[in-house]
């Protein structure tokens, strides 16, 4: 029988590694050229783009927006990549704004990309039975003093040189809930964006279902 579940709180990071540094960027034109692909992609007006360059390697440029109740925050560095999504919308509004940003520097050389999926969860039920079913063993001496308990998974896909590390534990922000991290990591990279997304999304329905949750209210 599945577990049921309904998310609290979504909250998403993507982490893109250059192969090599985008020196480039250090030039006054090539850095007029990506704040104007920013500007049209993503709607923003420039006093929204901060230049960092006291961190150049992972926040040189920095912006976030608003989406609806989501918010979007990117910090672009010139060896690193990482964009964090709060309360996105829908996995629709996910794959856009993700995709957008990929356009922005796609053309470069990856050595690795990673997409994290974390999410708190309310359940129906109590979700103690629910872990001790994943997690039977505790040690003895523990179970008087036991007040939660989890399971921690690495798997590997060879073919799409992907791993994936699976966290599921009592949920320290919704009382009786779970908290659940899917953190994919692509190394050596060998996709692009969309395509990694749609693995992303065939393995996270995969997990889901061998753990017997069943999301509710997701779009």
């Amino acid at each position: 029988m599945k577990f049921v579940v309904t998310p609290v709180s979504t909250n998403l990071l993507y982490q893109v590694s250059f192969e090599e540094p985008r020196l480039e960027l250090l030039k006054e034109e090539q850095r007029i050229s990506i704040i104007n692909k920013f500007l049209k992609a993503f709607g923003l007006h420039l006093d929204g783009i901060m230049l960092n360059e006291a961190t150049p390697s992972h926040n040189y440029l920095h912006f976030s927006k608003f989406y609806g109740s989501g918010y979007f925050d990117v910090s672009f560095g010139l060896e690193e990549v990482e964009a964090s999504f709060n309360a996105p919308q829908n996995e629709a509004q996910v794959a856009d704004l993700y995709g957008r940003l990929f356009q922005t520097f796609g053309e470069n050389s990856i050595s690795y990309q990673t997409m994290t999926i974390q999410r708190q969860l309310s359940t129906e039920e109590d979700a103690m039975p629910f872990l001790k079913s994943l997690n039977p063993h505790c040690p003895s001496n523990f179970e008087k003093f036991l007040h939660g308990r989890g399971v921690y998974y690495t798997l590997k896909f060879p073919n799409d040189e992907l791993t994936i590390y699976i966290t599921l534990v009592n949920s320290l922000f919704v009382a009786g809930g779970l908290f659940l991290s899917i953190e994919n990591q692509f190394l050596p990279n060998k996709y692009d964006f969309q395509n990694a997304f749609k693995i992303v999304k065939k393995r996270y329905d995969f997990i889901l279902k061998e753990l017997n949750l069943k999301m509710k209210g997701v779009s």
